[in-house]
C-alpha cells in the first residue's frame, strides 16, 4: 500500500479564536510547533498547533484563545511568511502596506507602504530572510530589504497585468514564482534577472514550487490545480476538474460524494508529505460544506477527501507540517483545524 493512502485526516485540534474568515494558515519554521493565523477580523494569532495535553479525545481539543494577539492591521489580514528562525513573522492585506513583526515583542519592527492596491502575498528571501517579497492587486511585486532603514523597494516587478495573488520563495534556485489574475505564472530568476511566463488562461489564485524546485503547483479559477514542469512549462498533472470526486478515504458518504470546487475565491494549494501529495481546500455547493482534498502526485488519483464541518463554506487556506506529518485548514467561519 502507498504511503499516500494513509493521509492525515483525523481533526486533533481546532482553533477557534478569530471571529472572521481565516485567510492565512502558516506553521512556524521547524518543527512547527505553533500556527500563525491572518483573518478578516484584522488580527494575526499565534496558537499552539497541537495542544500539550495527551488527552485528546477522538474529535480533538479546542483552543479558544490564542498565546498572542498581533494587532496592526486595519483591514483584511490575507498572507502571512514566518522567518526561518522563528523570530520574525511578515504579514499583508488590505491596508496596502507590508508589516514586519518581531513574534515576542508582539509588535511591527517596520511598514512599508510602496503599494497601491491590496497585498494579498507575502513572502521571505534571501540570506537570513534578509528580504521581503510582496505581491499586491496593484499588479506588482516589490523587494523590501529588511535591514535598510529605506521606505522604498530595492526592486519592483511589473510584468503583471492583473493582480499578483499568490508568491513562493524557492532560495536553492534563487527563483520567485508569481501566480496573477491574468492568467499567467511567473518565474523569476533573481541570478540573471530572467522571467520565464506560463499561460494557463485563468485566474491564478496559488503557485507553490516543489522541494526540489523542478515542478511548479498552480491553482486557477476553472476549477484545477496543475503541475507543471520548471523547465519547459510542460503540463504534468492536473488535480481537480470534473474527475474529482472523493474516492478516498474522507468521512461518510457526503465525502465520497464531494467534488473539488474553486471557481471565485483564492483557494491555495500545497505540496505535502515530501511533495508526493497536493492537498487544498476547496469551495462547497450550495447547501454543503467545503471539503479539503489530497491527491496522490504520481497518479493524480483523490487520496483524501476531509469535510471542514457544518456551516464551513470555503477552506481558503491549508498548510502542510513534515515534522508533525500534521496538517492545518483555515475556514470561512473563522475556525483553523488541525488533522493527524
Amino acid at each position: 500500500m502507498p504511503p499516500t493512502t494513509q493521509f492525515p485526516s483525523r481533526p486533533i485540534h481546532t482553533l477557534k479564536t478569530h471571529n472572521g474568515p481565516v485567510n492565512a494558515v502558516t506553521f512556524s519554521s521547524y518543527p512547527g510547533t505553533y500556527l500563525l493565523t491572518g483573518s478578516s477580523d484584522r488580527t494575526i494569532h499565534l496558537s499552539r498547533a497541537v495542544p500539550n495535553s495527551s488527552s485528546s479525545s477522538l474529535s480533538g481539543t479546542q483552543t479558544t484563545s490564542p498565546i498572542q494577539k498581533y494587532e496592526a492591521h486595519g483591514y483584511s489580514v490575507l498572507d502571512v511568511a514566518v522567518a526561518a528562525d522563528n523570530s520574525r513573522f511578515t504579514s499583508v492585506g488590505g491596508d496596502r502596506l507590508v508589516f514586519l513583526w518581531d513574534v515576542e515583542q508582539g509588535g511591527t519592527i517596520r511598514r512599508w507602504s510602496g503599494h497601491s492596491g491590496r497585498v494579498e502575498a507575502v513572502q521571505f528571501a534571501g540570506e537570513g530572510d534578509a528580504v521581503v517579497v510582496s505581491g499586491s492587486a496593484d499588479t506588482t511585486v516589490n523587494l523590501w530589504d529588511t535591514r535598510s532603514n529605506s521606505h522604498k523597494p530595492i526592486q519592483t516587478l511589473t510584468e503583471a497585468s492583473d493582480t499578483v495573488s499568490s508568491l513562493h520563495v524557492h532560495m536553492p534556485t534563487y527563483s520567485i514564482a508569481s501566480g496573477s489574475y491574468d492568467g499567467r505564472v511567473r518565474v523569476y530568476d533573481i541570478r540573471i534577472g530572467r522571467a520565464t511566463v506560463d499561460v494557463l488562461a485563468h485566474p491564478v489564485t496559488s503557485v507553490r514550487c516543489s522541494a526540489d524546485g523542478n515542478a511548479l503547483l498552480a491553482s486557477t479559477l476553472d476549477g484545477r490545480i496543475r503541475m507543471l514542469d520548471r523547465t519547459d512549462g510542460k503540463l504534468l498533472k492536473s488535480f481537480g476538474g470534473a474527475d474529482s470526486g472523493g474516492e478516498g478515504r474522507g468521512r461518510g458518504a457526503a465525502a465520497a460524494a464531494a467534488k473539488y470546487r474553486n471557481t471565485e475565491l483564492r483557494i491555495r494549494s500545497v505540496f505535502a508529505k515530501g511533495d508526493a501529495v497536493v492537498l487544498s481546500g476547496s469551495e462547497s455547493e450550495k447547501g454543503e460544506q467545503a471539503h479539503v482534498f489530497a491527491w496522490d502526485v504520481l497518479s493524480g488519483e483523490v487520496v483524501a477527501t476531509v469535510a471542514a464541518g457544518e456551516g464551513v463554506k470555503v477552506v481558503s487556506c491549508v498548510a502542510w507540517n513534515e515534522k508533525g506529518g500534521c496538517w492545518a485548514g483555515g475556514c470561512s467561519d473563522g475556525t483553523v483545524k488541525v488533522y493527524g
